[in-house]
């Protein structure tokens, strides 16, 4: 019974994203992606820990991130547009789009210790972050959020990170030095300060500061 943990996970986490859009509310429903992020990690881990993968459960897995980091997510930056026409409905559509071409890619691909591109959960936890903050009423992010300008931003670049080649540190691959996962514990550090200095805009900050680490570690490797 043990090998079909990892699919039960996945299984969790495609019906908590399936809630999240029938919620249709972005604070409750990010509660709920915040689930989904969770069961995707369990889903990982308990495949590796138990030898227990298999071609069923990565196609399994990635329909259920499809659905929790790619539809539920792009659903609630929907909700929140200040566009008008059909710009309204294209610009989060750009999420969706970037989900579905990435996920299909990650299938085709050999496994790495690092990412290609930027992970559609890492897309989604900043998603999250932001409708957390804009419901703890962050000044900066409302304001970003309802300007048409900064609100498809958003949208443009994730689209652009999510399906770049741009090679991004992963707890995969994690060393058993602990000073050689260096990156890792600089974006942990990063993470724990937000929290003390603004929890209300701390993931999509952490966020971002993936992205940007990722960029000095791969300029780092490339002029050494």
């Amino acid at each position: 019974m043990i090998k079909y943990l990892p699919s039960f996970f996945t299984c969790c986490n495609l019906i908590c994203g399936f809630i999240a859009i029938l919620v249709g509310d972005y604070y409750t429903s990010s509660i709920l992606l915040l689930f989904c992020i969770l069961f995707d990690m369990l889903d990982g881990l308990s495949a590796r820990m138990f030898n227990a993968q298999s071609t069923l459960g990565k196609e399994l897995d990635s329909l259920a991130d499809m659905v929790s980091f790619g539809i539920a997510p792009s659903y609630l930056y929907f909700l929140l547009t200040p566009l008008t026409g059909l710009f309204a409905y294209f610009v989060p559509s750009l999420f969706v789009l970037a989900s579905a071409l990435r996920l299909a890619k990650f299938n085709i691909i050999p496994s790495s210790p690092s990412f290609l591109g930027l992970p559609t959960p890492a897309t989604a936890f900043f998603l999250v972050g932001l409708y957390f903050s804009y419901h703890h009423e962050s000044d900066f992010v409302v304001g970003m959020l309802s300007n048409p300008f900064y609100y498809t931003l958003i949208a443009v670049f994730f689209f652009v990170m999510m399906l770049s080649n741009l090679r991004m540190f992963t707890i995969k691959g994690l060393n058993k030095n602990i000073w050689r996962n260096t990156y890792l514990l600089m974006q942990l550090l990063i993470f724990v300060s937000l929290l003390f200095v603004d929890y209300k805009i701390a993931i999509p900050v952490s966020v971002l500061s993936y992205i940007l680490l990722s960029f000095i570690q791969n300029l780092m490797v490339r002029f050494n």
